[in-house]
């Protein structure tokens, strides 16, 4: 009779264990909960995204990069191989065109233009007295001919004398301002030898690149205005020359202009330059420039569709300060992620955050709420565990 009882408790308890063990099996192969991102299933990022519709630029007109150039501009250098004898300027003075600025040593050189003359004169000489006597038919023909090709073989001799000994000399070819000297006296220099630079800074100009689809509207005559690194004085130029042709590497295609007025003393050649095309965009798709991702594939944004992450190419267009025009790759209505690209794969599973798709209001970084992948959900038992008396 004592046992009936210890039976019916044993078997109370396996009971007991049986419903445990079923409910948590039960949990954990629940699909709802697992497309929640709960236990036993895939985590689900919560990012904050754009959706990208046709905008207006930021700004009107269009910034692209430069570089300021002088209106004219030279590296002097050798043409010869010589020893330095002479520097005939002072470094950063204005110079006149001809202005002797290095002499090498043309001892050699011109005495071999001296020997050369000589040799001309002598047969100069020798030509005309056989001329008389060619006249007077005292000579042949041949004799007169042999003479006379002497002469033109001597004169030809005596010019490249001069013009070797003449490389001597280095002369400024245009008026301009000189840099400094990269030689000193007696420093012994070969052809190309680099001596100083010369620029003429009587106006400046300024070499950019603007993308092909732009090449229709940028030509002679075009008014743009830049202003160079450094320095707040915005200066205004004319376009003067367009390239011929498109790089086809890089689908720009390049572009001078030249200063209208009196150049800036502040804004020197060489510098960089931002300039300021006033070209009117029609609406077009743009990105904000924290959603691009460069890669050797070129620009890529993570789209969202069906749930899942993808890595899209596109080909940007104009950029702004924080936007960048897609100009092929992406399409109106496509769900572009702009938070936790970091920590983003391929088809990775993520619920978009819509956000406002202006500069002003899309966001530098995940919100508060934005999660990454792997992460686990926040869950109202969080919140409840913090309450009082808890």
């Amino acid at each position: 009779m004592l046992l009936r009882p210890l039976y019916a408790m044993r078997f109370a308890n396996l009971l007991a264990w049986a419903f445990v063990a079923t409910t948590f099996l039960t949990a954990c192969g629940d699909p709802q909960s697992a497309a929640q991102g709960g236990p036993g299933g895939p985590q689900t990022a919560h990012l904050a995204a754009i959706v990208l519709t046709p905008t207006p630029p930021a700004s009107a007109g269009t910034s692209v990069p430069g570089n300021v150039l002088a209106e004219q501009q030279i590296e002097v250098q050798a043409e010869i191989a010589g020893k330095v004898a002479h520097i005939g300027f002072r470094e950063g003075e204005a110079v006149e065109a001809g202005h002797l600025l290095f002499r090498l040593d043309d001892a050699e050189l011109k005495a071999r233009a001296d020997q050369a003359s000589a040799r001309l004169l002598l047969a100069r000489t020798r030509e005309k007295r056989l001329k008389q006597d060619y006249k007077a038919r005292a000579v042949s023909q041949s004799e007169y001919d042999q003479v006379y090709a002497e002469w033109k073989s001597a004169e030809a001799e005596a010019a490249l004398a001069k013009a070797q000994w003449e490389k001597t000399h280095v002369r400024a070819p245009f008026d301009g301002v000189v840099g400094l000297r990269e030689v000193e006296l007696g420093s012994v220099v070969q052809p190309g030898t680099r001596l100083t630079t010369l620029q003429n800074l009587s106006s400046l100009r300024v070499e950019f690149a603007v993308a092909e689809r732009l090449a229709a509207s940028v030509r002679p005559g075009f008014k743009v205005r830049f202003t160079a690194a450094g320095t707040s004085d915005t200066l205004e130029a004319t376009v003067y020359a367009v390239e011929s042709r498109v790089n086809a590497d890089t689908r720009l295609l390049r572009v001078r202009a030249r200063t209208s007025g009196a150049r800036s003393g502040r804004v020197l050649p060489g510098s960089f330059a931002r300039v300021e095309l006033p070209l009117d965009h029609d609406n077009a798709l743009r990105v904000p420039t924290q959603a691009v991702v460069q890669s050797a594939q070129g620009a890529q944004v993570w789209r969202v569709r069906g749930g899942v992450a993808e890595l899209v190419t596109f080909e940007p267009g104009v950029r702004e300060a924080r936007m960048v025009e897609a100009a092929s790759g992406l399409s109106a209505g496509d769900t572009i992620l702009v938070s936790g690209l970091l920590q983003l794969r391929p088809a990775a599973a993520v619920t978009p955050q819509i956000a406002d798709a202006s500069p002003e209001t899309t966001p530098n970084r995940p919100s508060s709420s934005a999660q990454a992948p792997g992460s686990a959900p926040a869950s109202s038992s969080s919140s409840s565990a913090s309450e009082p008396g808890r």
